[in-house]
C-alpha cells in the first residue's frame, strides 16, 4: 500500500481559454492535487529525502503553466500530472484543475480531474 500527499490551492495567472479574447488575459487557476508514493523511510529517519518537496512542486508547476498559453484545462491537467510523475517519486496521481469562467460570470468555477500513473509518461 502507498502512501498519500496532498496539495492544495496551488493558484496561478495564466493564459488560458476556449475563446481568443480570454487568451489575452491572465486568468487564475487552481490546481489541487494528490500523490501517491512511499514517505515511510524518509518519516522513519525523519530527513526530506526522496520525497515530494512541496516548495519545489510549486515551483515547477509555477514554472510550467505560466510559461506557455493553453486552450484548455485539461491540457493543465495533463501537463502537471506529467511533470509531477516524472520530476518526483509518485506512483500515481490525481490533479484537479479549476477556474472561474471569465465568459460566464453566472458561474463559479468550472473544474477538470485526472488520474495518471508514471506509466502513462514512459
Amino acid at each position: 500500500m502507498l502512501d498519500r500527499v496532498h496539495g492544495t490551492g496551488f493558484s496561478y495567472d495564466v493564459r488560458i481559454g476556449f475563446h481568443e479574447y480570454e487568451r489575452h488575459i491572465r486568468q487564475r487557476i487552481v490546481i489541487d492535487w494528490e500523490a501517491e508514493t512511499n514517505w515511510r523511510p524518509a518519516a522513519q529517519a525523519d530527513r526530506a529525502r526522496d520525497i515530494v518537496d512541496y516548495y519545489e512542486a510549486n515551483l515547477k508547476i509555477g514554472q510550467l503553466v505560466q510559461g506557455k498559453e493553453y486552450r484548455l484545462i485539461e491540457a493543465v491537467a495533463e501537463e502537471v500530472a506529467g511533470l509531477l510523475v516524472r520530476e518526483f517519486r509518485i506512483e500515481r496521481v490525481r490533479v484537479r484543475v479549476t477556474k472561474a469562467p471569465f465568459d460566464m460570470p453566472n458561474v463559479g468555477s468550472v473544474a477538470v480531474e485526472c488520474w495518471r500513473a508514471k506509466e502513462d509518461f514512459a
